[in-house]
């Protein structure tokens, strides 16, 4: 039996210098988890191009919302030509009435443990339509990622290791609750470092380059703590995602330096605080934003800070607000972003429910040039068009020149805000969004 994993982009392109930017962590694992004598492969269209002329026996393919549509013309296309189909992923996971359109199957849920069943049914040709994971995946001891499935040398970071799934907060635009929980399941440690021993080091640095894919990398902080002094003996550099309470804990950030964290992902959101009670961010306190960035930067610890325009509290304020704050602040790396409604969250129920949704926006690939919703105190081409101007302001070479610095690794970040320039410059011939969606329910 032929198996093919497939992850889609956007519109079937492949991304910067034929280059992914991680692995398909998630691919990696379900080729781990597929039974015996079964042959099975990894596509992943950032780095490389399907070929429908090879015909496998099934096809499984995960889906975000972003990416819908092309993972829904792929099943498409592999089931006309006689290919069993099977789609999960976020996206499927949260809308798989939809999906199943598309596809023989459709898997709910973390799929590792369903997975074998799937593989062998469909080998008895006795694929059930929906495969419903009922209860969270454990995940103390999973099996290791089938690392020699993909070419490491097609990414930036080929080095994606998840640790723990599931976060403890319940943001109304983030999907992550929704598709895994908000209990943190963790690995054991000894089963993380052992995967960290695994990975190859790298040819100049001689030092184990590592993604940490977790939602929140201190959730538990005993237990990041633990795993901080772990890694320090190990000599990797690593960076992930966490929460901005990261840097309450001195003790914390400290032993994270130490064991080679160089990088955090760290969701800031807003400037405002009605619009963090909003969110249900409670966590945040803006008031401690400074500090905190602060005290990281002390330690060596950049911060790439997201933020997220467009909540009902959202005036035309936000703009030059968000962006004092990310200069003065002197942020290395910055993420703005139009509020997005992605199915599954509370926020999409509830602005559906308030007929301030576009309908199935998704399945409009220019659906990220404009906001796909009614925004409350601002329409939807002034939200779009603010946004878009706050990354051209944040990338001007001005603005790069001065956030600059030359501590250690500074022309790697001087280097990637570069890059982000050329990405954001190019996207000003895109569409505006000149005119309201369609306020329809879904």
């Amino acid at each position: 039996m032929n198996v093919h994993l497939v992850a889609p982009t956007k519109k079937g392109e492949t991304y910067l210098f034929n280059k992914g930017l991680l692995a398909p962590l998630g691919l990696m694992y379900l080729a781990a988890y597929t039974p015996d004598g079964v042959n099975v492969r990894i596509i992943d269209e950032n780095v490389e191009r399907l070929d429908f002329e090879q015909r496998p026996d099934l096809v499984g393919i995960t889906t975000m919302t972003a990416t819908a549509p092309r993972a829904y013309e792929i099943a498409d296309r592999y089931r006309a030509l006689g290919s069993k189909v099977v789609l999960g992923g976020v996206h499927a996971s949260m809308l798989p009435e939809e999906a199943l359109e598309h596809a023989d199957s459709v898997v709910v849920g973390e799929a590792e443990s369903i997975w074998p069943d799937v593989v062998a049914d469909a080998g008895c040709d006795r694929l059930e339509p929906v495969y419903r994971q009922e209860s969270f995946v454990e995940f103390e001891r999973p099996l290791l990622p089938r690392r020699d499935m993909i070419d490491p040398g097609r990414y930036w970071t080929a080095n994606g290791i998840q640790t723990s799934r599931g976060c403890p907060h319940d943001c109304n635009f983030c999907s992550v609750t929704a598709f895994n929980g908000r209990r943190v399941r963790e690995r054991e440690l000894d089963n993380v470092l052992a995967e960290v021993e695994s990975l190859p080091r790298g040819k100049i640095t001689r030092r184990k380059a590592v993604a940490f894919v977790d939602d929140n990398i201190a959730a538990n902080r005993r237990r990041a703590k633990e795993l901080f002094r772990a890694l320090i003996p190990m000599k990797v550099i690593w960076g992930s995602q966490a929460s901005i309470t990261f840097a309450d804990d001195e003790e914390l950030v400290e032993l994270a330096a130490r064991s080679g964290c160089r990088f955090l992902f760290i969701g800031l959101e807003t400037m405002s605080p009605r619009a963090l009670e909003e969110m249900g961010k409670r966590q945040n306190k803006v008031e401690r934003y400074e500090d905190a960035l602060r005290l990281l930067k002390k330690h060596g610890i950049q911060v790439m800070g997201a933020f997220i325009f467009g909540f009902d509290s959202d005036d035309e304020s936000v703009f030059s607000e968000t962006l004092d704050f990310a200069m003065r602040n002197k942020i290395q790396v910055a993420q703005f972003a139009n509020l997005t409604p992605y199915p599954g969250t509370r926020l999409y129920h509830r602005l559906r429910d308030e007929e301030r949704l576009e309908e199935n926006f998704w399945f409009d690939t220019s659906w990220d040039d404009r906001v796909v919703f009614r925004p409350e105190s601002m329409s939807a081409e002034r939200l779009y068009r603010g946004t878009h101007q706050v990354h051209l302001d944040f990338y001007s070479y001005r603005s790069i020149f001065k956030r600059a610095s030359l501590r250690k690794h500074w022309s790697v970040w001087f280097a990637f805000n570069l890059l982000y320039r050329q990405t954001v410059v190019a996207s000003r011939s895109h569409a505006v969004g000149t005119a309201e969606p369609a306020p329809k329910a879904t």
